[in-house]
């Protein structure tokens, strides 16, 4: 029985009670008023039976009250009590891939994204065949982050079961002993589960008796310690208080302590990560760690491929999509990160991207070129990158070891002195091979490093000293074999953003290239070159006026001049303004209008719609159905012929009720509801356990596979599970940025790298795409915290950064892989909500990159649902919200509005695969209920006035 019927049958259950219920208050109404009275009967008035009738009467008011409370509600919460009732259709939809193929792509995933971190002296593969696995997560392990990525694992593969598996025995002792507390039973979890953190880690007294580390090793001097740290939705690991005074990222005293037991009882010691977010790693060294694997949160089942890495059935082929290091203060985004409250607006809080493009290995890499010297202002520690970058950097971005090794050589595609075509395209062929003596993967990391002029630093344009243009994964290949692997680079694509530049027509702002040389590289990480061509761009070039990019509908200019304040960060003569820079934020919001006022607009906009005749521009009778106008452009004339055949409640609806799905629309003939769901990691509903497929790896666990390939598998993978449990849209990928190893989000967005997510993220849209699934990609944009989300977060960046890093891989989603979906953030852009930024939605968004389909709102927290009319104008079609809220349909523009919205909306549905959903008639069991409290109410009160009429009668 699905979910659906089996609230149903509660729903059956609770009216036959209320009925019995209220049967029994009539019967006994009755027998009191027509029994009959023995001769000398007394009618007795007492104090007991006074209050009996006070109960009765208070009884029936509450009766009564639970009629309107129920009525009220159930109209308040229409949408979400529909979703529960929701009755899944069996569906017809093409499904090309099987349970089978699924598990072994999360199976891929592991064995290509799992990092080898450290492996001093060649002790991985393991030589051991037992070992005591030690760590509270060894046993109670993250399977998968927390908010609307999570998963269930009911039939996870625990740590334990995958050495087991690969050969190597574990120890009983400590499971005997109850080191640790026992896994809990999952629960199927229905819903959103937010994130809480913190470190279960037991203190070193548990270890006793056969658990003691003497004892442990006599079992085996070969320890395996797992630590653990979870994230998710909701919260940033920011907010964790450690009673010992450690942030979420360090190690708490009871792991310390643990680690250097083991460290003294053991002659090998590795340690395995089980997290999303980069850790502070000096403990490696502390503790002389001699291996270390990062295992992300590999999902149910990805802990299979961790015992084949360690036992060297699988050689390790994953690279680091972030950078880690010693102390992760020394990011400028620490600076300008957390719960900032504007000291002139009490609801209001902020945070300033004032480190501009330098974000991740950008950072790390340009300081280091730079020679850069810089001391924190929040922590006053001094971080000098020239002389001593391996003592602040542990494992710069791209990192990963294996067991053999390989060469990499630039053959083709690029050649020194090379004349670059801004306009071109490039197929750069890398030579790799295998050098070692064990068969093996390669991951390819091609990047760039542009000159950095001196009209760069006069116009203020900022240059990594080395940017990822492109990534691909070889083959297995055997000791000795070579493949020539092709990395795609798009050179339209890689241009810098150079806000000053006059286009000459009253607009600023252009993408553009540098005279000068290039120099391309080929690399084992951001850090360590391997080989490198240097080729020559002969003239400064801009996209500008007419010269757009070929990919863009219309030339880009400045969008976001109003959401930048303050100074950015500079790489000139060593980031000297680094102090000023982040000196300059401000702890005020510049303004608070759309807070004060969430539905103003500039009336102008209103000025588009011309005059509304009911039955010829809307309520027209027609003929035409949905699947009439599927595949057309989205400027074919039947589109307004559809659209006019809609009325003003049908167009309403579609605005308002699109919690996780989209209503009937009877002038359409779409006599049915179409239903979305969540899922970064695997489809997930708030509503329904029917909704879910397959768990697959943590996003990041994904990218440090570089390969393109099992993205779209993924991508493919999706589509299909979609279509067998009956869903239509999508909200996934997440592609918001890692700017700090703190979000708690960082879990189901890629990387901190635009085109290491751009890749990887267009290469799931564009699969899933194929297959007719509606993607929505998510959350456009600049969500890159979880603190204050939903509490007015005015962020402030600079147009460059936005373009270049936190855009990116929205951009080439939208170019490459033709989602049908977007779904904006909770978050402010400078001092506009992004659902009521234009500028986003409509210039960008919809104008220079040609997103044509549905624009939904995150899940409104913040109730700005109140500024409706306002978002729909800026271009917002619909709102993911619990709350009831009304969009107008009054005047001429407000039909407009709707039409434009609704045209949006049917396209993606016209355009995806739509899967119809009933709705169980929950609204007849409300009824029943509500007639059944009514007689209660009136059986309560006749039992009240009945005897008070007898005595009177009597008296």
């Amino acid at each position: 029985m699905n979910t659906a019927k089996q609230f149903r049958l509660y729903c059956i259950i609770a009216v036959v009670v209320l009925g019995l219920v209220a049967l029994a208050c009539v019967a006994t109404v009755v027998i009191r008023r027509f029994r009959p009275r023995h001769e000398g009967e007394v009618m007795v008035k007492s104090h007991a039976s006074i209050w009996v009738r006070v109960l009765q009467v208070i009884a029936a008011v509450l009766a009564v009250v639970l009629a309107v409370v129920l009525n009220v509600e159930t109209g308040q919460y229409k949408a979400s009590i529909n979703n529960v009732f929701q009755n899944i259709q069996k569906s017809n939809a093409s499904v090309t891939t099987n349970a089978k193929d699924w598990t072994g792509l999360v199976h891929d995933i592991g064995e290509q994204g799992m990092v080898l971190m450290r492996n001093e002296n060649g002790t991985l593969p393991l030589k051991a065949k037992k070992v005591n696995l030690l760590g509270y997560y060894a046993y109670n392990p993250m399977y998968s982050p927390l908010g609307s990525s999570h998963v269930q694992s009911s039939d996870a593969v625990s740590i334990e079961d995958s050495l087991e598996s690969s050969g190597i025995q574990v120890n009983q002792a400590l499971k005997k002993a109850s080191v640790y507390p026992a896994p809990k039973p999952p629960k199927k979890v229905i819903g959103f589960v937010p994130a809480t953190y913190s470190n279960a880690e037991v203190p070193i007294d548990k270890y006793q008796g056969e658990a003691s580390f003497d004892k442990l090793q006599q079992y085996s001097d070969t320890s395996v310690v797992v630590l653990g740290r979870s994230g998710g939705e909701g919260n940033d690991l920011i907010t964790y208080k450690s009673p010992d005074g450690h942030n979420y990222l360090q190690l708490s005293e009871n792991e310390k302590n643990l680690l250097k037991e083991a460290r003294a009882h053991s002659k090998k010691l590795i340690v395995v990560l089980n997290m999303s977010n980069a850790m502070e790693t000096g403990f490696l060294n502390e503790f002389h760690v001699d291996a270390c694997v990062w295992a992300g949160i590999p999902g149910p089942k990805g802990f299979g491929a961790l015992g084949k890495i360690i036992s060297g059935k699988v050689n390790p082929s994953g690279s680091l999509p972030d950078t880690w290091v010693y102390d992760n203060t020394s990011a400028p985004s620490y600076e300008n990160y957390g719960i900032q409250a504007a000291s002139n607006a009490p609801k209001s809080h902020y945070v300033d991207y004032v480190e501009g493009i330098y974000v991740g290995y950008k950072w790390y890499e340009t300081a280091y070129a730079e020679k850069a010297v810089i001391t924190s202002n929040k922590t006053g520690k001094t971080f000098d990158y020239g002389q001593h970058y391996d003592d602040i950097v542990a494992f710069p971005f791209g990192y990963g070891l294996s067991y053999t090794t390989f060469s990499q050589k630039i053959v083709d595609g690029l050649s020194n002195g090379v004349s670059l075509d801004p306009r071109g395209k490039l197929n750069v062929k890398v030579k790799v091979t295998n050098t070692g003596k064990r068969a093996g993967r390669n991951a390819v990391q091609l990047y760039m490093s542009a000159p950095y002029t001196d009209y760069d630093k006069t116009a203020g344009i900022e240059k990594s000293a080395v940017s990822l243009v492109g990534v691909a994964k070889s083959k297995i290949l055997a000791a000795g074999e070579s493949q020539t692997v092709t990395v795609p680079v798009s050179m339209q694509q890689i241009a810098s953003w150079d806000s000053s530049h006059d286009n000459g027509d009253g607009t600023h702002g252009s993408y553009m290239f540098d005279k000068g040389q290039y120099v391309f590289s080929v690399r084992s990480d951001a850090h360590h070159p391997l080989d490198q061509v240097e080729a020559q761009m002969p003239e400064t070039y801009f996209f500008s006026g007419k010269n757009k990019r070929d990919l863009d509908q219309k030339v880009a200019v400045n969008r976001f001049a109003d959401v930048a304040r303050g100074k950015y960060l500079s790489r000139n003569n060593g980031f000297a303004n680094y102090t000023e820079a982040m000196k300059s934020v401000k702890s005020t919001v510049k303004t608070t209008a759309q807070e004060d006022n969430a539905n103003d607009y500039p009336k102008s906009l209103d000025a588009k719609a011309h005059k509304m005749v009911k039955g010829k521009d809307y309520a027209k009778k027609g003929k035409l159905r949905l699947e009439d106008v599927a595949g057309l452009k989205y400027d074919d004339p039947k589109w307004n012929e559809l659209l006019s055949q809609l009325t003003v409640p049908e167009m309403q609806s579609l605005v308002e009720d699109s919690l996780y799905r989209t209503p009937e629309l009877p002038s359409i003939g779409k006599n049915y509801l179409t239903m979305d769901a969540e899922g970064p990691l695997g489809l997930s509903s708030m509503f329904s356990p029917d909704v879910t497929g397959i768990s697959y790896p943590c996003v990041p666990l994904m990218a440090a596979t570089f390969n393109p390939d099992l993205a779209a598998q993924f991508g493919s993978q999706m589509a299909d599970q979609g279509h067998k449990c009956g869903v239509t849209g999508w909200f996934a990928p997440a592609m918001d940025n890692h700017r700090s190893p703190f979000s708690g989000r960082n879990g189901e967005y890629y990387s901190e790298d635009p085109m290491l997510s751009a890749t990887m993220a267009g290469n799931v849209v564009r699969a899933a795409s194929k297959k007719k699934m509606a993607v929505y990609i998510k959350h456009l944009a600049l969500n890159d915290q979880e603190s204050c989300r939903s509490q007015n977060l005015h962020t402030y960046a600079n147009e460059q950064s936005i373009r270049e890093i936190y855009l990116k891989p929205f951009e080439t989603s939208v170019k490459v892989g033709h989602p049908l979906g977007v779904m904006t953030s909770m978050n402010f852009l400078g001092d506009v909500y992004v659902g009521s930024d234009s500028a986003l939605q409509q210039d960008v968004l919809r104008g220079e990159w040609g997103f044509r389909g549905h624009s939904i709102t995150d899940m409104d927290e913040a109730k700005l649902a109140r500024g409706a009319d306002a978002a729909m104008r800026a271009g917002t079609d619909s709102w993911l919200t619990f709350n009831k809220f009304n969009v107008s349909g009054d005047s001429d523009s407000d039909i407009y509005y709707l039409q434009r919205a609704s045209h949006n909306i049917l396209y993606t549905l016209a355009n995806a695969e739509r899967l119809p959903v009933t709705v169980l008639n929950w609204h007849l069991y409300v009824v029943i209920a509500s007639v059944e409290l009514a007689i209660i109410a009136l059986a309560l009160l006749c039992a009240v006035i009945v005897p008070m009429r007898r005595r009177a009668e009597k008296g």
